[in-house]
């Protein structure tokens, strides 16, 4: 059984098509823990909860599956997908070395107007993420901060990667964030950032970024092995 609020929460605003709303249901629901891994998905249920046929249904599922968030299993149908420790540990290594590289990039290209986004995106995430919903934005804001950075990159197929990491790891790497004190520290790793991009210092930006997503992923594979245990999963 599906709980009932992921389709309470859900508005088909006139905008986008049915399955594109579907879509961004079942992925928030997801990437917030709403849906766990190994929760079917029966396409029957979705569709009569949304008010909907199977059609969109389908077409959302088939999108998730892309993105690495949903899998068909065989006599099951659709279900939410997990990831083993050392699918996370792995997929967080290759985020680190390719968000590396575009911060090393975009320092090497950035001009004011480069710096003015990324100031205001860093000082979106100081206040978004202090404020009463600072929990669920924490992520968005996140990413926009780093995404400010390597928009200067100007290396569209090495963003794009790197976006498809974020997405499947997204659920593992937001909840270091409700650490207490860990938005401290996360602010003065992003002020480093920051000050490594005024002073058009590439090398130094991009050891700083690399590092700074290694001890995110270290501290979100405790979190990660924490629920693994409450779940009973060895």
């Amino acid at each position: 059984m599906l709980p009932a609020r992921l389709f309470h929460e859900t508005e088909f605003a006139g905008h986008g098509t049915a399955s594109e709303t579907i879509c961004l249901a079942l992925r928030s629901a997801i990437l917030e823990d709403m849906l766990a891994p190994g929760q079917p998905l029966p396409q029957s249920e979705l569709a009569a909860g949304f008010g909907v046929s199977i059609i969109p249904v389908r077409e959302a599922l088939k999108h998730l599956e892309a993105e690495g968030l949903v899998a068909f299993l065989p006599n099951k149908g659709a279900t939410v997908m997990g990831m083993e420790e050392s699918d996370v540990l792995e997929y967080s290594q290759i985020r680190a070395l390719l968000e590396e590289q575009a911060a090393g990039y975009a320092v090497q290209n950035m001009n004011r107007v480069h710096l003015a986004r990324i100031e205001d995106a860093y000082e979106a995430f100081v206040e978004g993420v202090s404020g009463p919903n600072g929990p669920v934005k924490s992520g968005a804001l996140n990413r926009a901060f780093h995404n400010a950075i390597y928009a200067a990159a100007d290396k569209p197929r090495l963003l794009e990667m790197i976006d498809d990491l974020h997405v499947r790891l997204d659920r593992y790497i937001r909840g270091h964030l409700r650490i207490e004190g860990r938005k401290t520290t996360t602010d003065c790793e992003h002020l480093a950032i920051l000050n490594a991009c005024r002073a058009k210092d590439a090398p130094l930006a991009a050891k700083l970024t690399r590092l700074h997503i290694l001890d995110a992923a270290e501290i979100s594979l405790e979190i990660f092995r924490q629920k693994q245990k409450q779940r009973g999963v060895k």
